[in-house]
């Protein structure tokens, strides 16, 4: 059941953005914003933190409570709002989404450490 529902909303999500004209997302209506990530997850003795780059816009989310939310995350380099990439934001858009943009850590400003020294290079993992 779960299934046919989640199948049934991409289905009609498809056919919305087929007979409506999608918005046009700006790069510009994205701010820049920083939040205090953990460095180690996993060691729950740990209070590391670290500044974690993200971007987002709120032009098309009407009530940040009920909104859904979608999310950019940028791959292994240093981020910014992906200007060629805006049809994942066009959709959300229509659906009056919060669009977020995350930038991967360790890359551009998301620097856990001040340096990349072999020892520093230990959270940089797929885990």
């Amino acid at each position: 059941m779960v299934k046919r529902t989640i199948v049934s909303a991409l289905v009609a999500a498809y056919a919305s953005a087929q007979t409506q004209p999608l918005p046009i997302v700006n790069e510009s209506d994205f701010t820049e914003h920083f939040f205090k990530n953990k460095i180690d997850h996993f060691n729950y003795q740990s209070n590391q933190t670290y500044d974690q780059r993200y971007w987002v816009n709120n032009v098309y989310c009407d009530d940040q409570t009920t909104c859904p939310i979608f999310v950019y995350i940028c791959g292994e380099y240093r981020c910014s709002v992906p200007a060629f990439r805006f049809y994942p934001f066009m959709i959300g858009a229509a659906h009056g989404a919060q669009l977020l943009v995350l930038e991967h850590r360790y890359y551009g400003e998301s620097q856990p450490y001040p340096d990349w020294s072999l020892e520093n290079l230990v959270h940089l993992s797929s885990e």
